[in-house]
């Protein structure tokens, strides 16, 4: 069995999924921050924490360099399903959902070059492009497919 195509397929994937927590980490603070700007809460103007611009281009950043890490190790694992399985895409959860994370970021991408998106609207795809990732990583545990155990 041809597992080359596996041994790229999931650290791009973790890699990839790493860098967007760290997105959805930022993402929930800015989202927090905001609100307390909002209200006028003095703890805002005397937070520690970066202004919003700065966590919302993090936010961006993270996202931007995930993004191909994400789109390469789709396409390895489709790659090295059609060796292993004849096909490429089995519709299984993990699959469908990975799928949907992927739609989600390249909206997420292409409504802020195309639509200058900024601040909350954007955090929010960001935040439910990772609660996608969960759901996917979820997912794991009862796909037909995606076996662990060495059933690989």
């Amino acid at each position: 069995m041809d597992n080359k195509w596996l041994y790229l397929h999931i650290p791009l994937l973790i890699i990839s999924y790493l860098l967007l927590l760290a997105a959805a980490a930022v993402g929930l603070l800015f989202i927090i921050q905001e609100r307390r700007i909002k209200q006028h809460r003095t703890l805002a103007a005397t937070s520690r924490l970066p202004s919003l611009d700065a966590m919302e281009q993090f936010i961006y950043h993270m996202i931007f360099i995930s993004f191909p890490l994400l789109t390469w190790g789709i396409l390895f694992g489709a790659h090295w399903a059609y060796r292993t399985r004849g096909r490429f895409w089995g519709w299984d959860p993990t699959e469908t959902f990975s799928f949907i994370t992927w739609l989600i970021y390249a909206i997420y991408l292409g409504l802020r070059w195309g639509c200058g998106w900024r601040g909350r609207r954007s955090t929010y795809l960001a935040l439910a492009g990772f609660a996608i990732i969960l759901m996917s990583l979820l997912a794991l545990q009862f796909s037909p497919l995606h076996t662990h155990g060495g059933r690989l």
